[in-house]
């Protein structure tokens, strides 16, 4: 029997189509067409995410290739015009990114990229030079007084003062190994802005827990608040870093000596300590960083190359620069003004001038501490994720030191890169290739 097939109708996606018989008799049949996507389709966050670490490439390209700038200044456009009012994302008929999603990718960006400088960086070279620890601590110190008698002065409260002073302390791991590993930067002044980073995330970390303990005073006791919480944080995200690392030795001495093998030990082991230290609510970044630190001070045998983990920390790196531009709220900065102006100034001029003059007492001449202490200069999302760690239990605090701190983030991520970059450069470290 011939069938002659009439369209019903092509309206919804459940389009249906009827047979007709040459009788003229209809029947019910009908062709289910549910099983084809809503138009146009909308794609998960993830997709997004992926499409910007993808524009970040082209644009660090183009930065690098035809600018003659570092990538990271590429990476940070791209985030930028992907982020600027969402139309990227209208364009491609992306979801917008939600904040979780978000959080989540910068943390465990930041996460790569801690655990990567902890184990570049020589820990054992303070036990040869305990000056370089006392430059450090001076020169944090020195900036901490200066940051927080300016802030008083402009009539910002005691304790956001603090915050702001605790957290200008710290310098990017972010833009310190890109443009070291992007110059391929190797000497004295290299390796001395490498340590003292480090080590300016660790009293940045430490300090702000004291911060926060000093906020909840008021409304909980002394002993539970000030004593027990600062020292839950900080005990307890060493102790997960320790496990971490004797965990990925244990199992590192089991399997083949291969680096794809050492590869995927070392991510596994960052996405355990990431996740165990989230979890049992400690400080996932001095988790992270003590963790690369332990990595290598447990590797007496030098068996691990420090390029090890290079190919991964540089996606990450990529990721994490695009998606902080892409989230950065520029309202915010509305109210900074003359605070964050002043603590620029008093940030470059006490680092500078710190490095400076005790890099004799070190073993380095005082033009190469300079050099250093330029070094020190960038800031990034660290800064803010440090801040939104406060904002979580204290919005208030968090909203006060916002604004002057992402200022400074938005200033120093690019001058501060140029700084380094110039440092590097002058010193003869840089070995880029031309």
């Amino acid at each position: 029997m011939r069938v002659r097939l009439a369209l019903a109708s092509f309206h919804s996606p459940h389009s249906r189509i009827r047979p007709v018989r040459a009788g003229g008799s209809q029947t019910d049949r009908t062709m289910d067409l549910s099983f084809l996507p809503n138009w146009p389709p909308v794609f998960p966050p993830a997709v997004a995410v992926a499409a910007l670490a993808l524009l970040a490439a082209a644009f660090g390209e183009i930065a690098a290739r035809w600018l003659s700038l570092p990538r990271l200044l590429g990476y940070l456009t791209a985030g930028a015009l992907f982020g600027a009012g969402g139309y990227v994302l209208q364009l491609l008929n992306l979801e917008p990114l939600p904040s979780q999603t978000l959080r989540f990718a910068l943390d465990f960006a930041a996460a790569i990229i801690l655990f990567d400088l902890g184990q570049r960086v020589s820990f054992g070279w303070l036990r040869r030079n305990p000056a370089l620890l006392g430059a450090s601590v001076i020169e944090a110190g020195l900036t901490f007084v200066a940051v927080f008698a300016t802030m008083r002065w402009f009539d910002i409260a005691p304790l956001p003062a603090a915050l702001i002073a605790t957290i200008s302390m710290s310098t990017s791991p972010a833009v310190v190994l890109a443009l070291t590993r992007e110059v391929r930067a190797q000497g004295q002044v290299t390796e001395r802005v490498l340590l003292l980073t480090a080590l300016n995330s660790i009293y940045a970390v430490l300090l702000s827990t004291l911060m926060l303990a000093s906020a909840r005073l008021d409304t909980r006791g002394l002993l539970d608040d000030y004593l027990l919480h600062p020292a839950y944080l900080i005990v307890g995200s060493l102790a997960i870093a320790a496990l971490g690392a004797r965990l990925f030795h244990l199992v590192a001495g089991f399997v083949h000596h291969d680096r794809a093998v050492e590869l995927i030990l070392m991510l596994a082991i960052v996405s355990i300590v990431f996740a165990t230290s989230n979890a049992l609510q400690l400080s996932p970044l001095l988790a992270l960083l003590a963790c690369g630190a332990f990595v290598r001070t447990l590797d007496r045998g030098r068996r691990l190359a420090r390029s090890d983990f290079g190919l991964v920390s540089a996606f990450a790196l990529v990721l994490f620069f695009a998606l902080s531009a892409a989230t950065i709220d520029l309202g915010i900065l509305v109210g900074a003004g003359l605070p964050a102006l002043a603590l620029a100034i008093m940030r470059t001029i006490c680092k500078v001038a710190a490095v400076g003059a005790l890099a004799p007492f070190t073993g380095i001449a005082w033009r190469k501490g300079i050099y250093a202490g330029l070094g020190l200069l960038p800031m990034s999302a660290i800064a803010l994720m440090l801040t939104h760690q406060v904002s979580q239990l204290d919005p208030q605090l968090g909203a006060e030191a916002g604004a002057v701190v992402l200022a400074n983030v938005v200033a120093f991520q690019v001058i501060g890169a140029l700084t380094l970059l110039f440092a590097l450069r002058a010193s003869g470290e840089a070995r880029e290739e031309r």
